[in-house]
């Protein structure tokens, strides 16, 4: 034994001291008591379905003495009251009525009364067609549903149906109105609509097992309310509990075994079912365990023993290894000590899980660096290639403008190329302030507007608050530069350019270009273009989007959409920095 491996004394050791006695001990335990734990669930059950109808009884009850208070206060003991209710003609007499019910709704139920037009009143319009409030009905009882006729004539009592509203099926209470005037006569019905607010509080109160069901029926056999996750459907009340008042009994269904508990109640005549999964039940029952407990306690002694066996072997060094893996982050050193390690397989892995930390820590420090030097050369990379492009195009614009018209106005061409070269290598920066930015767009916008005289104005929505922050340099250049050629250069006078600087919330800064272009844009083959799935064209607005997003992450970056009126708008997100 003692030369066997550590998972072969487990097995063997749980298999003959534990699982073998328990079994048997378990199905002996089990046959004995299974008769006596059958009636036990069922009486239990039971008591538990008549006290929960009993809470439904009251909710019930409550919505009957609030029906009767009301038809006391406007019918029996106010004539006044009646005189008005039976007298209804106008639209304001209307409304009133319908405030007076609405009143009474705040528990989430709807007041509905049905009033016989005994005195041939004309209202404005059919009040039937309402989907709740007050209501005539013909000397007929014309116009009224089938199951507010049965109502009416059903007398003075009140009685709950599952009625069709016009928001859909829903519980109701109701209680036909006597003429207080003539017992014998019945001038109208009241009905309090959804009841199931009130009565699903009542249900839900039982929490009940996997795949129970619960069910509510009225005197007419109509299901009105169910509760719980039982699978199957009980859509009338069972044979069985038809015959008394109240019970229990089992019931084999399909492959199952199933619980059925009943109450009923004749003061609204409601039934209440349970029907539950035997198994459901039987799995959890106390007694089982009790007398299993109780029959295998000469046998604890033994376990005792293997348990603490199994605590010095095997628990501790686990729970020592799960201690260490909570706490280890990759890169943070671990105090260890030096712990000699055990020759069994427990340590083993508690070995291969030291080195294997220590790896980790030696490639998360190699993936660290590598990771900042590569993100420091693709700045470098995109930096040095954006300053060349700029000047190419500004020397151009230069050439063209000399060429073409002979301008003294070079000068001043010449001093904003200066500018937009001093700003543009910034002494070897990538961060300049907004200021600085502005003033390098401004010098290019001027030189644009000498190349392309009388063709576009450049308007400026600056928030002077904002100049002090920084920004990486040259991003706004290639925004203006593409929204003068591809945007306003061919329209002859009437090309207008906005540049904005503003906030766009309280941790971020935008910097926006629009124009008033109106040549159409494929938007899905510029939005490629700015997320580098397109590397044929769009070099400038490309290297500004990577550049935002290297320095500042995925959240920021360039994005465009269409500007109403025509063109396109084109805005940098990027983090409120100070310098």
């Amino acid at each position: 034994m003692s030369k066997l491996r550590l998972k072969y004394k487990v097995t063997i050791a749980f298999l003959l001291f534990i699982v073998g006695p328990f079994l048997i001990v378990g199905w002996i335990s089990a046959m004995r008591t299974s008769d006596s734990m059958t009636h036990e669930i069922g009486r239990t059950t039971l008591q538990l379905v008549n006290q929960n109808h009993v809470t439904i009884e009251k909710t019930l009850s409550s919505v009957n003495d609030k029906a009767v208070t009301l038809l006391d206060n406007h019918f029996f003991s106010n004539p006044e009251q009646y005189d008005f209710w039976t007298g209804i003609e106008t639209l304001g007499q209307i409304s009133l009525a319908d405030s007076i019910l609405e009143r009474w709704t705040a528990d989430g139920t709807e007041y509905t009364l049905y009033m016989k037009n005994i005195e041939g009143r004309q209202t404005p319009f059919e009040t039937m067609y309402k989907p709740r409030g007050f209501k005539y009905y013909g000397e007929y009882l014309t116009g009224l549903p089938d199951w507010a006729r049965e109502a009416i004539g059903g007398g003075g009592g009140a009685n709950v149906r599952l009625v069709s509203m016009p928001g859909g099926h829903t519980v109701s209470f109701m209680r036909s109105i006597q003429n207080p005037k003539s017992y014998s006569e019945t001038i109208g019905l009241l009905v309090v609509g959804k009841l199931e607010v009130l009565l699903t509080r009542d249900l839900v109160s039982v929490q009940l097992p996997a795949h129970a069901g619960l069910y509510l029926f009225n005197d007419q056999d109509e299901l009105l309310m169910k509760a719980g996750s039982d699978i199957s459907l009980l859509t009338e009340i069972p044979e069985e509990a038809r015959r008394s008042t109240s019970g229990y009994y089992f019931a084999k269904e399909g492959d199952g075994k199933w619980l059925y508990a009943f109450s009923r109640k004749a003061a609204y005549g409601t039934t209440l079912v349970y029907k539950i999964p035997y198994e459901s039940i039987t799995g959890n029952q106390s007694a089982l365990l009790v007398t299993l407990m109780a029959l295998s306690a000469c046998y604890l002694v033994f376990v005792l023993a293997f348990v603490l066996y199994l605590l010095r072997i095997i628990v501790r060094p686990l729970v020592r290894l799960v201690t260490i893996t909570k706490l280890y982050e990759p890169g943070r050193n671990l105090d260890i000590g030096n712990e000699q390690l055990r020759p069994d397989e427990f340590g083993i892995l508690y070995g291969a899980f030291l080195k294997m930390t220590k790896r980790l820590d030696q490639s998360f420090e190699d993936n660290y660096g590598m990771q900042i030097k590569q993100k420091e050369y693709e700045l470098s990379m995109l930096h040095s290639q954006i300053t060349p492009h700029l000047l190419y195009n500004t020397l151009d614009s230069i050439y063209w403008y000399a060429l073409e018209s002979g301008n003294t106005d070079v000068g001043e061409m010449v001093k904003d190329l200066s500018k937009l070269l001093r700003i543009g290598l910034s002494k070897g920066r990538t961060m300049i302030t907004i200021e600085e930015e502005l003033e390098h767009v401004q010098a290019y916008s001027r030189l644009q507007m000498k190349r392309y005289p009388d063709t576009f104005e450049v308007e400026w929505d600056i928030d002077e608050e904002l100049k002090g922050y920084t920004t990486p340099k040259v991003i706004m250049q290639p925004l203006v530069e593409n929204a003068i050629f591809h945007g306003v250069s061919t329209m002859d006078g009437e090309g207008v350019i906005k540049i904005s600087v503003r906030r766009g919330g309280d941790d971020e800064l935008q910097l926006i270009v629009e124009d008033n272009g109106f040549l159409p844009v494929d938007m899905e083959r510029l939005e490629q273009i700015v997320r580098g799935e397109a590397a044929d064209k769009g070099y400038g607005i490309r290297n500004v989007h990577q550049r935002v997003q290297l320095h500042f992450g995925e959240a920021y970056g360039l994005r465009y959409e269409r500007r109403e009126g025509g063109g396109l708008r084109a805005t940098i997100h990027l983090p409120l920095q100070a310098p």
